[in-house]
Formats: structure tokens, C-alpha cells, sequence
């Protein structure tokens, strides 16, 4: 009888779930991993064949299984709170948020310097050059469990950078970052633009901004710590010079503003600043009382901080290496007398991988 029971228990739950998956409508993208979820794989003899068929269902069918994320938050639960593990797929959680293990890459810090000194090396003997290494949050991180970038070895390095080196740890702390994602926050940016003005011989302004919120913003790590925890809220700048810039993308010349709100409801809100993964951007200030110009090297962390230094230049220019090649960039700008900005993470410096030639 106990063999019967437990037999007849399997097969209930296996039918169930065949019903379920059958039952419930197939997702395209999972907001808390931010990725595409796999589609029904297309049938042909071919592909039935050589196998590739079964392979791409059972990736469709670990996407779609039903109620995925439920199961994932119960396993990260039981990690977490019943068998007491600090961390569950390298996220951890304090009191600040929420964060995640990050093991020093010394070859990727070095390829990082020799890829921006070599970019260095194409500019114009008349650009002045600096940079900004933002520190990520496990920067203010105390908890000593968890294994971090060894930031006294990342910034000692970045000294061999051929720039003008700007360092703002002094004047951030853990609340300027989002407690589910990785980024900053650019509401609490102004003393940030304030530090490159000090550096960049530009005159700062204290300016009025309207603050723009939307709620329930879930950061890259609130999904990938899969537990049901308080969402972000996400705030974005504008006045009057920001509103009256005009903006041209690469890969979106159908927008043609600083701010994109269509994307605070997509996958990731963070991408309302500068539309995101954007390769090439120009945006012109009308309003300029000069003709001073900036081009920013950056990675994620610059599309919140860019603008605001847009009233202090005519027109900057903002390129993303992860995304696009020198010989791209070398026949839009004439380098000439521009500020050049290099502006990355510590994460980016110590996951360089994606830095094209």
C-alpha cells in the first residue's frame, strides 16, 4: 500500500504539471531574471535527427515550467532561512539591501587599463583626459563573510591609467545605491557633478530639478536572489535644459530624448536613463552659453550621471565600448579639443570581458 501510494503521488504530480504547462500561457521574458525565456522549439526531421530538438525543448520546458519563479523563491527560502546558508548563488543580504559575491579579476583590471590607454593613445594631444572608477556598493559594505573585489589592488592599478584620475569614494556612501540593484542612485548624484567640476574646471551650478519617481523597481538582484522582498524605487531629473536638449541614438533614431519613460514598465527601468544599452549617443544643449564639448566613455553607471552635466557643455557625445568598435566612433568624432571622460564601474573593470576592440 505505501508503494502504491507514493507511486500513484508521482504520477498525480507529473500529470498535473504536463496539465499546467499546457494550461498556462508560455512567457517571453521573465522580469526578475531580465531575460528572454526560450520559445517551443520549432519541429522538422532535421532537428528531430541530430538531437537539437530535445535540447531546445528541455531548455523551453526549464523556462516554462509552471509557476518557475514560486519554486525558485521557495528554494532560495530554504536556503536562506531553514538551512541557514549566508548565501544562495553567490547573493547575499544585510540590513542594506541586497548584494552579491564578487572575487577579484586581476587579468581583467589589466586588460582594462591597456584597453583605455590604448584608446587614449588615438585622442588629440589637445583633449583633456580623466577618469572616474565608481565604486560599487559592496564598496561600503562592512560584512567581511563575503568575498569582494580587493579594491586597494583595482585602484593602485587604475593609477597606471594616462588620466587625469578623479575619486569620489570619500563622498559616497551605501544609500546612493539601489538596495535591489547595482547602479546608483541619480538623485543623490549632484555632489558627484560637483567633484568633477573641482576637477574639470567647469563652474557648477546648484540646479532646480523636477524628481520624476516610478515605483516598484526591481533591480537586477532582487530577481536573481528570487525572494518576494520591498521593490526599489527609481527616480529620474529633468528641468528645463535637460527637456529642451536634443538628443540622436544609433540604435533608436526615433527617440530623441534624454529620458526614455516607455522602459520604467520593460524588463529593466533603470534603462529610462539614456534608452539603455546605447552605443552612440550625441545630445546638443541649445542653451550652452559656450562651446565647450565632453565625449564620455561609460559603462551602465554613466547613463544616470550624464545628464547632469549636460548644462555645463554644448554637446557631449557618449560611447559604449561593450557595444561598438573604434572604427565606428574614429569616423563620427574629429578629436580635436573635447574633455574625454572615462567613466566605469569597479564591476566593469573587473569583468572586462565585454570591451570590444
Amino acid at each position: 500500500m505505501k508503494n502504491k501510494i507514493i507511486t500513484i503521488s508521482f504520477v498525480f504530480v507529473i500529470e498535473l504539471f504536463f496539465i499546467l504547462s499546457i494550461i498556462i500561457k508560455d512567457e517571453s521574458i521573465s522580469k526578475t531574471e531580465r531575460r528572454k525565456l526560450e520559445a517551443f522549439p520549432k519541429l522538422t526531421i532535421n532537428k528531430i535527427m541530430d538531437g537539437s530538438f530535445m535540447d531546445d525543448f528541455e531548455d523551453y520546458s526549464l523556462d516554462q515550467f509552471p509557476y518557475r519563479d514560486t519554486f525558485r523563491s521557495i528554494k532560495a527560502s530554504v536556503n536562506y532561512y531553514a538551512l541557514g546558508k549566508l548565501d544562495n548563488n553567490n547573493i547575499y543580504l544585510n540590513e542594506d539591501g541586497i548584494f552579491k559575491v564578487e572575487p577579484t579579476n586581476t587579468e581583467s583590471i589589466d586588460k582594462f587599463i591597456n584597453k583605455i590607454n590604448g584608446i587614449i593613445d588615438t585622442l588629440n594631444e589637445d583633449n583633456k583626459v580623466y577618469s572616474l572608477i565608481i565604486p560599487d556598493k559592496n564598496y561600503y559594505v562592512e560584512d567581511k563573510l563575503f568575498l569582494k573585489i580587493d579594491y586597494d589592488l583595482l585602484y593602485s592599478k587604475i593609477e597606471k591609467l594616462n588620466t587625469t584620475s578623479i575619486d569620489v569614494r570619500d563622498i559616497m556612501n551605501i544609500n546612493d545605491y539601489y538596495k535591489t540593484d547595482t547602479h546608483w542612485r541619480q538623485e543623490n548624484l549632484d555632489k558627484v557633478v560637483k567633484r568633477l567640476s573641482e576637477k574639470m574646471d567647469f563652474s557648477y551650478t546648484k540646479l532646480n530639478y523636477k524628481h520624476n519617481t516610478y515605483s516598484k523597481f526591481y533591480g537586477v538582484y532582487y530577481g536573481q536572489a528570487a525572494l518576494n522582498g520591498k521593490p526599489d524605487i527609481i527616480t529620474y531629473l529633468t528641468n528645463d535644459i535637460i527637456n529642451e536638449c536634443t538628443v540622436e541614438y544609433l540604435e533608436n533614431p526615433n527617440l530623441n530624448t534624454v529620458y526614455n519613460p516607455s522602459k520604467l514598465t520593460g524588463m529593466d527601468s533603470y534603462d529610462v536613463f539614456l534608452d539603455g544599452a546605447s552605443s552612440f549617443i550625441t545630445i546638443n544643449n541649445p542653451n550652452s552659453k559656450d562651446n565647450r564639448e565632453l565625449v564620455v566613455f561609460r559603462d551602465s553607471f554613466g547613463s544616470s550621471l550624464i545628464p547632469l552635466l549636460i548644462p555645463y557643455y554644448s554637446k557631449i557625445t557618449v560611447i559604449d565600448i561593450r557595444y561598438i568598435t573604434s572604427n565606428y566612433y574614429l569616423d563620427k568624432i574629429e578629436f580635436t579639443n573635447q574633455d574625454v571622460l572615462f567613466l566605469y564601474s569597479t564591476l566593469l573593470v573587473n569583468d572586462s570581458s565585454s570591451l570590444k576592440e
